[in-house]
């Protein structure tokens, strides 16, 4: 949200953080970012699954990205993450999309038509992940992006019209 802020100051940027000793620090480095003249964020404390989250914004969103927990249960980490970030800022249940799965209800109300998504994954989830979305038919141009090492690692969608909403 920070890089975005910076990189965009003509952006509205709303972040969300469930953890509140994360939102902290989300917090301090938010303030120290708009006090070096970047755009200010909008911070939210909640569970980006929470169907009532940010209502106010449904469709009326360009750009969701989200780096969920992902990570499935039980996978072994290098100690440099395993013994210092939090578990629930890393594992996303049995199968790493117990956050992933139901965010993407949220995603599709947020954006607006012609929206994007990028979202990041476990790189053993890539074709669950661009199957979640593709099965959602407000998505079109569902598109798996590899990381730098070459593991697929990111999914990439847009907003689509519902039959609905064309017709209107």
């Amino acid at each position: 949200a920070l890089a975005i802020a910076h990189a965009r100051p003509d952006a509205v940027v709303h972040a969300v953080e469930l953890q509140p000793q994360a939102l902290a620090w989300a917090r301090r480095n938010a303030d120290r970012r708009r006090d070096a003249g970047d755009t200010p964020i909008n911070l939210v404390q909640g569970d980006v699954t929470d169907r009532a989250l940010l209502t106010e914004l449904e469709g009326g969103v360009d750009l969701v990205v989200s780096n969920p927990p992902y990570i499935p249960e039980g996978a072994v980490l290098d100690p440099e993450v395993a013994d210092h970030d939090p578990h629930t800022a890393l594992f996303g249940g049995a199968d790493g999309l117990s956050v992933i799965k139901p965010m993407i209800n949220n995603i599709a109300r947020w954006l607006r038509i012609g929206g994007a998504v990028g979202i990041e994954h476990d790189d053993t989830n890539g074709d669950q992940v661009a199957e979640l979305f593709r099965a959602r038919r407000v998505f079109d141009r569902v598109v798996e992006h590899p990381d730098l090492a070459g593991r697929p690692r990111f999914v990439v969608a847009h907003r689509v019209a519902t039959d609905v909403e064309a017709a209107r």
